[in-house]
Protein backbone atom coordinates (compact mmCIF):
# COMPACT_ATOMS: atom_id res chain seq x y z
CA UNK A 1 0.00 0.00 0.00
CA UNK A 2 1.55 3.08 -0.80
CA UNK A 3 0.90 6.42 1.16
CA UNK A 4 -1.34 9.25 0.00
CA UNK A 5 -2.63 12.68 2.19
CA UNK A 6 -5.48 10.99 2.96
CA UNK A 7 -4.17 8.24 4.27
CA UNK A 8 -1.76 10.12 6.70
CA UNK A 9 -4.76 12.39 8.23
CA UNK A 10 -6.50 9.15 9.20
CA UNK A 11 -3.24 7.95 10.91
CA UNK A 12 -3.06 11.23 12.63
CA UNK A 13 -6.57 10.69 13.78
CA UNK A 14 -6.45 7.48 14.30
CA UNK A 15 -3.57 7.38 16.80
CA UNK A 16 -4.11 10.45 18.19
CA UNK A 17 -7.48 9.05 19.39
CA UNK A 18 -5.81 6.32 21.29
CA UNK A 19 -3.25 8.58 22.95
CA UNK A 20 -5.87 10.77 24.25
CA UNK A 21 -7.44 7.87 26.18
CA UNK A 22 -4.41 6.53 27.79
CA UNK A 23 -3.40 10.49 28.00
CA UNK A 24 -6.11 12.73 28.12
CA UNK A 25 -5.94 16.08 26.37
CA UNK A 26 -5.96 18.41 28.90
CA UNK A 27 -2.71 16.51 30.55
CA UNK A 28 -0.92 17.81 27.33
CA UNK A 29 1.32 21.07 27.47
CA UNK A 30 -0.07 21.76 23.97
CA UNK A 31 -3.31 20.16 22.24
CA UNK A 32 -2.81 19.27 18.23
CA UNK A 33 -4.79 21.66 16.68
CA UNK A 34 -3.40 20.50 12.89
CA UNK A 35 -2.25 18.63 10.77
CA UNK A 36 0.15 20.04 7.63
CA UNK A 37 2.61 18.96 4.92
CA UNK A 38 5.85 20.28 5.06
CA UNK A 39 9.34 19.74 2.42
CA UNK A 40 12.06 19.42 5.02
CA UNK A 41 14.78 18.15 3.68
CA UNK A 42 16.15 16.81 7.41
CA UNK A 43 13.19 16.05 9.09
CA UNK A 44 10.29 13.34 8.60
CA UNK A 45 8.35 15.64 10.88
CA UNK A 46 7.97 18.64 13.49
CA UNK A 47 5.85 20.06 15.94
CA UNK A 48 5.27 23.98 16.57
CA UNK A 49 3.90 25.68 19.98
CA UNK A 50 0.57 26.01 18.24
CA UNK A 51 -0.42 22.59 18.25
CA UNK A 52 0.21 22.09 14.66
CA UNK A 53 1.97 18.68 13.43
CA UNK A 54 3.50 18.92 10.62
CA UNK A 55 4.63 16.02 8.07
CA UNK A 56 7.19 15.48 5.32
CA UNK A 57 5.16 15.24 2.03
CA UNK A 58 8.23 12.21 0.79
CA UNK A 59 6.00 9.88 2.77
CA UNK A 60 3.58 10.49 0.09
CA UNK A 61 4.18 7.54 -3.11
CA UNK A 62 5.91 5.40 -0.51
CA UNK A 63 5.01 2.16 1.70
CA UNK A 64 6.63 3.52 5.03
CA UNK A 65 3.10 3.25 6.89
CA UNK A 66 5.17 2.03 10.30
CA UNK A 67 8.27 4.75 10.12
CA UNK A 68 4.85 7.45 9.13
CA UNK A 69 3.41 5.77 12.48
CA UNK A 70 6.10 6.67 14.58
CA UNK A 71 6.70 10.19 13.53
CA UNK A 72 3.15 11.01 14.41
CA UNK A 73 3.89 9.32 18.19
CA UNK A 74 7.10 11.44 18.31
CA UNK A 75 5.83 14.35 17.40
CA UNK A 76 2.72 14.27 19.71
CA UNK A 77 4.75 13.15 22.41
CA UNK A 78 6.57 16.20 21.81
CA UNK A 79 2.88 18.35 22.11
CA UNK A 80 2.24 16.12 25.45
CA UNK A 81 5.21 17.23 27.33
CA UNK A 82 6.05 20.53 25.69
CA UNK A 83 8.81 21.45 22.96
CA UNK A 84 10.80 22.89 25.62
CA UNK A 85 11.64 19.55 26.64
CA UNK A 86 13.65 18.58 23.16
CA UNK A 87 14.57 15.47 23.38
CA UNK A 88 15.68 15.16 27.17
CA UNK A 89 14.65 12.08 29.10
CA UNK A 90 11.22 13.11 29.87
CA UNK A 91 10.65 13.55 26.39
CA UNK A 92 11.96 10.17 25.66
CA UNK A 93 9.98 8.56 28.58
CA UNK A 94 6.84 10.02 26.71
CA UNK A 95 7.94 8.74 23.60
CA UNK A 96 8.58 5.21 25.21
CA UNK A 97 5.47 5.64 26.61
CA UNK A 98 3.79 6.63 23.11
CA UNK A 99 5.50 4.01 20.94
CA UNK A 100 7.13 6.14 19.17
CA UNK A 101 10.44 4.23 18.60
CA UNK A 102 13.07 5.06 16.04
CA UNK A 103 14.81 1.66 15.64
CA UNK A 104 16.65 -0.11 13.00
CA UNK A 105 14.15 -2.29 12.19
CA UNK A 106 12.95 0.76 10.26
CA UNK A 107 15.73 1.36 8.05
CA UNK A 108 14.25 -0.07 5.01
CA UNK A 109 11.53 2.42 5.32
CA UNK A 110 13.61 5.37 6.17
CA UNK A 111 15.49 4.85 2.75
CA UNK A 112 12.03 4.78 0.87
CA UNK A 113 11.59 8.41 2.61
CA UNK A 114 15.26 9.47 2.32
CA UNK A 115 14.91 8.76 -1.87
CA UNK A 116 11.59 10.71 -1.90
CA UNK A 117 13.04 13.87 -0.33
CA UNK A 118 16.42 14.00 -2.11
CA UNK A 119 19.92 14.92 -1.66
CA UNK A 120 21.77 17.93 -2.66
CA UNK A 121 25.62 16.44 -2.36
CA UNK A 122 27.25 13.01 -3.05
CA UNK A 123 30.09 12.46 -0.49
CA UNK A 124 32.98 10.62 -1.54
CA UNK A 125 35.85 8.66 0.54
CA UNK A 126 39.27 8.42 -1.29
CA UNK A 127 41.02 5.72 0.67
CA UNK A 128 44.40 4.34 1.29
CA UNK A 129 44.43 1.83 -1.37
CA UNK A 130 43.19 4.25 -4.06
CA UNK A 131 39.80 3.15 -3.79
CA UNK A 132 37.45 5.99 -4.28
CA UNK A 133 33.97 5.14 -2.64
CA UNK A 134 30.52 6.82 -2.09
CA UNK A 135 30.46 7.39 1.50
CA UNK A 136 26.64 8.61 1.98
CA UNK A 137 24.21 11.47 0.34
CA UNK A 138 23.79 14.29 2.35
CA UNK A 139 21.59 17.55 1.87
CA UNK A 140 24.85 20.06 3.30
CA UNK A 141 28.14 20.44 3.44
CA UNK A 142 30.00 19.54 6.75
CA UNK A 143 33.04 21.04 7.52
CA UNK A 144 34.29 17.69 9.47
CA UNK A 145 34.48 16.60 6.41
CA UNK A 146 35.54 19.43 4.37
CA UNK A 147 38.46 20.21 6.65
CA UNK A 148 39.59 16.13 7.56
CA UNK A 149 43.14 15.16 7.08
CA UNK A 150 44.38 12.13 7.76
CA UNK A 151 46.70 12.79 10.17
CA UNK A 152 49.40 9.18 11.19
CA UNK A 153 47.65 8.66 14.80
CA UNK A 154 44.06 10.22 13.78
CA UNK A 155 42.38 8.98 11.11
CA UNK A 156 38.50 7.50 10.12
CA UNK A 157 38.53 3.96 8.19
CA UNK A 158 35.89 2.39 6.15
CA UNK A 159 36.05 -1.23 6.11
CA UNK A 160 39.74 -1.34 7.62
CA UNK A 161 41.03 0.89 4.92
CA UNK A 162 42.34 4.18 6.48
CA UNK A 163 40.34 7.05 4.52
CA UNK A 164 42.83 10.06 3.13
CA UNK A 165 40.15 12.49 1.97
CA UNK A 166 36.64 13.62 1.45
CA UNK A 167 34.87 15.17 -1.57
CA UNK A 168 31.98 16.38 -2.54
CA UNK A 169 29.28 16.57 -5.69
CA UNK A 170 26.27 18.22 -6.97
Amino acid sequence: MLIDWNYIQQEYQLILDELILSDPLKNWQVPPQALQATNHKTKYGMADRDGVVYINQAFIGTASTELLNVTIRHEFAHLCVGLQHGHDVIFKAKAREFKADFGKHLKLESEQVHESIGYKYLLFAKLENGDEILFRKVHRKNAKYLRYKAGRFRYLTIKGVKVMSFRYES
